[in-house]
């Protein structure tokens, strides 16, 4: 297996753990406050919910938006402008995180030039040059 391919998968991996945690902060960070589920229809609803999601609620009040963290047993509640600054953000960590991933692409394909060019010899054997 290629280096590329188990950088590739444990990035991935990585990704797949931190996933709820990272979006835990994104949405803090646009403004979102945590409500524990202490009753238990707080419990009830909670687990109704889909889990890892942000779902809009329409009230009296107007749209509310839930993300409910069954982990932590509580709710991540925010309002439509909080929802767009959550939005915006993820998009900013998805610009950061493929540019991540982008150098570390081409830094694993540059290491492959570092010895100069490679002779084939048409038989499914080749020999790079002698970089000395």
């Amino acid at each position: 297996m290629k280096p590329f391919s188990i950088l590739l998968l444990c990035v991935l991996g990585l990704a797949a753990c931190s996933n709820l945690s990272e979006k835990r902060t994104l949405l803090t960070s646009a403004g979102f406050k945590t409500v524990p589920a202490t009753t238990p229809a707080q419990m009830a609803k909670l687990n109704s919910l889909k889990s890892g999601k942000v779902v809009p609620l329409v009230g009296k009040k107007g749209t509310v938006y839930v993300f409910a963290d069954t982990e932590r047993k509580a709710f991540l509640l925010g309002n439509t402008a909080q929802y767009q600054a959550y939005r915006k953000l993820k998009v900013q960590q998805q610009q950061i995180d493929q540019k991540i991933l982008d150098a570390q692409v081409n830094m694993d394909n540059s290491d492959w030039n570092a010895w100069g060019p490679v002779f084939d010899y048409g038989d499914g054997w080749s020999v790079a040059s002698d970089p000395l």
